[in-house]
């Protein structure tokens, strides 16, 4: 009986290893490190909202972002991804809206997004 508790133990404990928070893929396409700058995979501006496109691998969600004002005079914004997605799922696109109401641009002149885009990130690379 002892042997059977032991032996159950043990299994669960292996179970529960193999069940890390180290990511299976390599988020390499969603965050430039040098400057957290998030890398997206694409975005719109429209009606005085940000819809962004990003790659998540399961724990991306609306909080991961923080989009701020960059620039006043060139009317910028950035992405920046303030929590890094290690969930280690199959990488998938995931698409956010935010509202820059509140970030004191000047709805009357362009606004440009500085962040990069790599349109082909939904499937990103995979460091060997």
């Amino acid at each position: 009986m002892k042997s059977l508790k032991l032996g159950t133990i043990l299994s669960a404990i292996l179970v529960m290893a193999g069940c890390s928070n180290l990511p299976m893929y390599a988020p390499s396409q969603d965050v430039n490190k040098s400057n957290d700058i998030a890398v997206l995979t694409d975005y719109e501006l429209k009606d005085g909202f940000i819809t962004i496109q990003a790659v998540g691998y399961g724990c991306t969600f609306f909080n991961s972002f923080k989009v701020e004002k960059a620039d006043h005079q060139d009317n910028s914004l950035e992405v920046v991804r303030t929590k890094p997605d290690n969930c280690g799922m199959k990488p998938r696109n995931v698409s956010l809206q935010y509202s820059f109401k509140h970030l004191g641009l000047d709805m009357d002149k362009n606004i440009q997004v500085i962040n990069p885009v790599n349109m082909g990130a939904s499937e990103p690379l995979v460091k060997n």
